[in-house]
């Protein structure tokens, strides 16, 4: 499949977990941290994807502006939507520190973007 398909089945997912009632999710804890794990795993690998969107280029992508629309867009804007979201779903809450994990996954996902050039264009 595309990398769009996958960006946009990604944050299809997000946004099903994200703001799905409280009261539906499991209680599975494996570790105390795994909340924010799932966070920074959510939007570390829809940054990843999302960031290729359009570019064609190879070399310095990173002063492509389409690249940063990218990261803004796909990346920012969701995080934040989705957690202030949360807020009005019932048994679920914003809760800052989520999207403090949530823009560390999105950088994340931009150097794994930026210095992995052997997967950057498999989706592509």
């Amino acid at each position: 499949m595309r990398r769009e398909v996958w960006t946009f089945l990604w944050l299809a997912a997000c946004t099903v977990a994200m703001l799905a009632p409280g009261s539906t999710l499991p209680e599975v804890s494996v570790v105390s941290f795994q909340d924010k794990l799932i966070h920074f795993i959510l939007f570390g690998v829809l940054s990843y994807l999302s960031l290729g969107l359009g570019i064609r280029e190879k070399k310095e992508v990173w002063r492509i502006k389409r690249f940063w629309i990218n990261f803004f867009v796909l990346g920012l804007l969701p995080s934040i939507g989705l957690e202030t979201a949360q807020h009005f779903i019932p048994f679920r809450s914003f809760d800052l520190n989520d999207l403090i994990v949530n823009v560390l996954g999105i950088i994340s996902g931009l150097f794994g973007y930026l210095y992995c050039p052997s997967s950057k264009f498999i989706l592509d």
